[in-house]
C-alpha cells in the first residue's frame, strides 16, 4: 500500500521536505543559538531565548496575550460580518453574482502594502471614513484611526472576511434548500430555521474560515506596524523587529516557534470543538 502511494506522492513529500519541514527545523535550530557580540549567531545549544519571553510577564501579557485578544476579537467581528453577505451572495445568480464574487476577491489580489496604504488615506483624519461618519452625525469630530488598536482591528477584519465568505460559500451551496423550506413549512420562523438548519450545516466550512482568518489574524506584522502604535505589540511585528532591526536572529527565532506552537494549541483546541461537540451533535440529527 505504502510502496504505490509513495511514487505518486514523492513530489508533494519532496516540495513539503524543501518548503516547510526544512526552514522549520532551521529556525527551531537556531532558537538554541546565542547572539554574540557585533549581533553575530554563536552556535549554542541553550534555552535562554525561550526563558527570556516565557519568563517575562511583560511580553506574555502585552505581546503573546494582546495578540491572541486582538486575532480572536478580529475574527469573531469578520465571522459576524461575512456571514450575511454568503448568505446573499448564495441566493444570487449571473452577472450579479459574478460581481459580488469580483468584490469579494478584490481585497485578495491586492499587494498588502497597497491595500494598508489605501486604507490609510480612509483612516486619516479628514479621509473618507471620518468624513462618512461625520456627515452621518455618528460623531461630530474626527476619531483617530491611524496608529491606533481601532484600525487595527477594522483592516484585519477587512483582510479576514473575504476568507470567511468564500469558506461559507461552499458550504451554503452544498445545503440542501428543501431542509430551510420544510423547517419554514412547520411553522419555523426565518430565525429558527437559520439557527436549527443553516448554521449547524455550515459549521465545516465555519471551521475552515476560523482556521484561516485567527492564524492570519495571530501572527499579523504588516498592518500593526503600518497601522499600530507602540502598544499595538503582535507578537508577529516583534518577532520582525527582532530579526530585521534588532538583527537578533536566535531571540526571533524563539519567537516564531513560539508562536507557531501556540498557534497549534488554539487550532487543536478548536477542533476538538468542532469536531467533538457541534459536528458529533449535527452527526446525531442526521
Amino acid at each position: 500500500m505504502i510502496r504505490r502511494l509513495l511514487p505518486p506522492l514523492a513530489p508533494a513529500l519532496i516540495a513539503l521536505l524543501i518548503f516547510v519541514a526544512l526552514p522549520m527545523l532551521w529556525v527551531l535550530r537556531t532558537s538554541f543559538n546565542e547572539l554574540g557580540d557585533g549581533a553575530y549567531v554563536v552556535e549554542a545549544m541553550t534555552l535562554d531565548n525561550y526563558i527570556r519571553f516565557l519568563g517575562d510577564p511583560w511580553y506574555l501579557v502585552n505581546t503573546l496575550w494582546f495578540s491572541i485578544r486582538i486575532a480572536v476579537v478580529a475574527t469573531a467581528i469578520s465571522v459576524i460580518c461575512a456571514y450575511p453577505v454568503a448568505l446573499y451572495i448564495v441566493k444570487t445568480t449571473g452577472l450579479q453574482r459574478n460581481i459580488l464574487m469580483a468584490l469579494i476577491m478584490a481585497p485578495l489580489l491586492i499587494g498588502l502594502v497597497t491595500l494598508v496604504y489605501g486604507w490609510i488615506v480612509i483612516f486619516r483624519g479628514g479621509g473618507l471614513l471620518n468624513s462618512l461618519m461625520i456627515a452621518l452625525h455618528v460623531y461630530d469630530r474626527p476619531v483617530r484611526y491611524m496608529w491606533d488598536i481601532k484600525g487595527v482591528v477594522i483592516l484585519l477584519v477587512y483582510i479576514g472576511a473575504p476568507y470567511v465568505v468564500l469558506s461559507l460559500l461552499d458550504s451554503l451551496e452544498r445545503l440542501n434548500p428543501f431542509l430551510v423550506e420544510a423547517a419554514r413549512n412547520v411553522g419555523a420562523s426565518r430565525w429558527t430555521a437559520f439557527w436549527k438548519v443553516v448554521f449547524p450545516m455550515t459549521m465545516p466550512g465555519l471551521y475552515a474560515a476560523l482556521v484561516i482568518v485567527f492564524s492570519l489574524n495571530f501572527s499579523a506584522f504588516a498592518v500593526p506596524l503600518m497601522i499600530g502604535n507602540s502598544n499595538t505589540q503582535m507578537i508577529g511585528l516583534i518577532i520582525y523587529r527582532e530579526a530585521l532591526l534588532n538583527n537578533d536572529l536566535p531571540f526571533a527565532s524563539a519567537l516564531s516557534v513560539i508562536m507557531v506552537a501556540v498557534n497549534a494549541l488554539i487550532l487543536v483546541g478548536m477542533a476538538a470543538l468542532f469536531g467533538r461537540i457541534i459536528l458529533n451533535r449535527l452527526e446525531a440529527k442526521r
